[in-house]
């Protein structure tokens, strides 16, 4: 007997908290399977998820993504992404089953979510080491 897939597709996160990049990694997961519901879910989860290990932790969701670009966290583009992984996660979380997830949409909301992880927490740890080699060639020049 053979199952197919044979494997899930995981995707790796680096600089990104061990939590969160698990839970968006397994966003990944469902949607190698064709579980697109399941993917915007979790894509939905790990964006609170995001808001509280930045210390917005009050209100529902909409209120702490909108607190987050309110303290630059996130940019209103970031933002305008963020609500788009809400808005179709709602519908999931909220037993909102007779709206179909079809592969596309689930694509574009784990594409959301990515641009959202690498700002947050993956191009300030990449700025950071890019000053630490700069500062370091030019400490070995003078």
């Amino acid at each position: 007997m053979d199952w197919l897939p044979e494997k899930s597709k995981w995707k790796e996160y680096e600089d990104v908290p061990t939590d969160i990049a698990s839970a968006a990694s397994e966003a990944y997961a469902c949607f190698s399977i064709n579980a697109n519901r399941a993917a915007v879910l979790l894509a939905r989860t790990t964006v609170e998820a995001i808001a509280k290990d930045k210390g917005v932790s009050s209100g529902n969701l909409k209120a702490k993504i909108d607190t987050m670009a309110e303290q630059n966290i996130i940019t209103d583009q970031l933002k305008d992404e963020a609500h788009e992984i809400r808005f179709l996660g709602n519908d999931m979380a909220h037993g909102d089953l007779g709206t179909p997830v079809v592969e596309s949409d689930a694509s574009d909301i784990l594409g959301f979510l990515d641009t959202l992880l690498d700002y947050v927490y993956q191009q300030p740890i990449a700025i950071q080491k890019r000053r630490e080699l700069r500062q370091q060639r030019k400490a070995r020049v003078e």
